[in-house]
C-alpha cells in the first residue's frame, strides 16, 4: 500500500543564454547589422530523485523508475524506497513484492523509517512473522505511526509476537497521538475491554516511548532487533514496464489464521504521502475484535524537498508561510495555557483516580458535574483534572492524600463500566 509523501513543486531551471552580436566590417570599416540571436529554450532540470517524484506525479512511471535507478544502485535511500514503491504498486515494472522487499530492505538498513515500516507489513503478509515484527518494532520505537498500530494489533491479538494488552494499549495510543484514525478506533475497541492494571502499565510505556526512554524494562517483549548490515548482494535488474501498461494488483499470501484482518493491513498499509489513490487487495484472513478500519489512500513516493520553486509558487509558499506563522502562534497559545494548567496540577501531591475517557472536554465535565452533584460528600476537596489523550479527553479526579484512599475514591466514584484506578502525582 501507499506512502504519505511531502508535497513537491518543480522549478525548470530556465537557461539564461547570452546574446552577442558579432559586428562585421564593411569596405568603410562600418560594422554589420548584428545576426539575429536564436530562441531561448529552457534548459531541462538535472536527473535527480526529486525529478522522479514529479515524472511519478505525471503518470510516466516507466521515466520516473529510470530516473531512480541509478541514485538507487549508488545507495541513495529516497531512491531505494521510491524503487519498492514501484514494485508494490506495478507502477513502471512489474508488480513484484519479492523486490519490492529487496529495496525496501537496502533502504532499511540505512535507518529509512518509512523503509522499515513498509518491509515489516510486506513481511507480515508474506507470514515471515518473526522477521517482520522486528522491523515494525524498530520503525515503531522510533514513531514511525503505521508501525505503531500493525504492532498494537499485534500484541493485542498474540499473533506473531508475545500477547500484551499493556504493550497493544502502548502502541495504539502513541499512533492514536499522530492522528492515524484507525488507530483511535482501535483505541476505543480495546479501551472497553482493558483491566485498569494493564491501561495503567499501557500508558506507562506510551509515555515512556514519547519521550524516547523506550520499553521500560519490565515491559519488554524480548524481540531481538533487525539486522542492520548494509546488503552486499547486487541489486536485482530492472526492467521498465511499458508507460501504457495498467497498475496490476495481486493478491498477497496471509495465514488464514492470522489474526490481523486484511482491513487493518491495508489501512496500515497506506504509505506516508499524498496523491492519488490505488487500492490493492489482500488475502482475507481471521476477524480480530476491533472496528474495521477504512481503507486507506495510496500516494507516491517521497523524496528530497525542491530546491528553486517558481514565481506561482513563491505567492503559494508566502501565504502558506504565514498560515503557518498563524498556527504556531495559537499553537503557542495553546501549549502556555495547558503549561499553566499543568503547573496548577504539578502543585497537587499524593494521588488521583482516573475516571474514563470522553469524546470532548465538555462531555468529560459534564460526567463529573453529574458525579459531583450526586456525590457531595464524597467530592468534597477533590477537583477535576481534564487532559487530551489522543483523540478523547481523560477525566482525573483529586487529590487523595494516599493510595488507599485514592482506591477507596475509585469504589465510590467510579462511572458506571468505565474502569477506576489510582494515579501517583507526586
Amino acid at each position: 500500500m501507499k506512502a504519505i509523501g511531502a508535497l513537491l513543486v518543480l522549478a525548470l531551471v530556465a537557461g539564461d543564454p547570452a546574446l552577442a552580436a558579432r559586428k562585421k566590417k564593411g569596405k568603410k570599416g562600418r560594422a554589420s547589422r548584428p545576426v539575429a540571436a536564436a530562441p531561448a529554450r529552457a534548459t531541462p532540470p538535472p536527473p535527480s530523485v526529486r525529478q522522479g517524484v514529479e515524472l511519478w506525479r505525471a503518470s510516466k512511471w516507466d521515466a520516473a523508475v529510470s530516473m531512480w535507478q541509478p541514485f538507487a544502485q549508488d545507495g541513495d535511500a529516497d531512491a531505494m524506497f521510491n524503487m519498492g514503491q514501484a514494485y508494490k504498486l506495478g507502477r513502471g515494472v512489474a508488480l513484484d513484492k519479492t523486490i519490492a522487499s529487496d529495496w525496501y530492505n537496502r533502504a532499511a538498513v540505512k535507518g529509512h523509517l518509512p523503509a522499515q515500516a513498509n518491509l515489516g507489513i510486506l513481511l507480515f503478509q508474506a507470514t515471515e512473522k518473526a522477521e517482520a515484527v522486528r522491523w515494525l518494532k524498530a520503525a515503531a520505537d522510533r514513531g514511525e505511526m503505521r508501525a505503531q498500530y500493525v504492532l498494537g494489533i499485534v500484541h493485542w491479538n498474540g499473533d506473531g509476537a508475545a500477547k500484551s494488552l499493556p504493550l497493544a494499549y502502548a502502541y495504539l495510543v502513541r499512533a492514536a497521538a499522530q492522528g492515524l484514525p484507525e488507530a483511535t478506533k482501535a483505541l476505543n475497541e480495546l479501551s472497553q475491554v482493558i483491566q485498569p492494571l494493564d491501561r495503567a502499565n499501557g500508558w506507562q510505556i506510551a509515555t515512556s516511548l514519547a519521550n524516547g526512554s523506550g520499553i521500560p524494562a519490565q515491559f519488554q517483549p524480548g524481540i531481538q532487533p533487525p539486522p542492520m548490515l548494509a546488503v552486499t548482494t547486487p541489486p536485482p535488474p530492472v526492467v521498465v514496464a511499458s508507460a501504457a501498461a495498467a497498475p496490476a494488483t495481486a493478491a498477497s499470501g496471509t495465514s488464514s489464521t492470522a489474526a490481523l484482518n486484511a482491513a487493518a493491513l491495508k489501512a496500515a498499509e497506506a504509505d506516508a504521502g499524498e496523491g492519488d489513490s490505488e487500492e490493492e487487495q489482500d488475502a482475507p484472513a481471521a476477524a480480530v475484535p476491533m472496528v474495521q478500519p477504512a481503507p486507506a489512500a495510496s500516494t507516491p513516493p517521497l523524496a528530497p524537498p525542491t530546491a528553486r520553486p517558481n514565481r506561482t509558487a513563491d505567492a503559494a509558499a508566502e501565504r502558506k508561510a504565514a498560515a503557518d506563522k498563524a498556527a504556531a502562534e495559537k499553537r503557542a497559545a495553546e501549549r502556555k495555557l495547558a503549561a499553566q494548567k499543568a503547573a496548577e496540577a504539578a502543585r497537587e501531591t499524593g494521588w488521583r483516580i482516573q475516571l474514563g475517557t470522553y469524546p470532548s472536554q465538555k462531555t468529560a465535565m459534564q460526567a463529573w458535574t453529574k458525579l459531583a452533584a450526586a456525590n457531595k460528600k464524597a467530592t468534597k476537596g477533590l477537583r477535576p483534572v481534564i487532559g487530551k489523550f489522543g483523540g478523547n479527553f481523560r477525566l482525573q479526579v483529586g487529590p487523595f492524600p494516599t493510595r488507599d484512599e485514592a482506591r477507596d475514591g475509585c469504589k465510590t466514584l467510579e462511572i458506571g463500566k468505565n474502569g477506576c484506578f489510582a494515579l501517583n502525582i507526586d
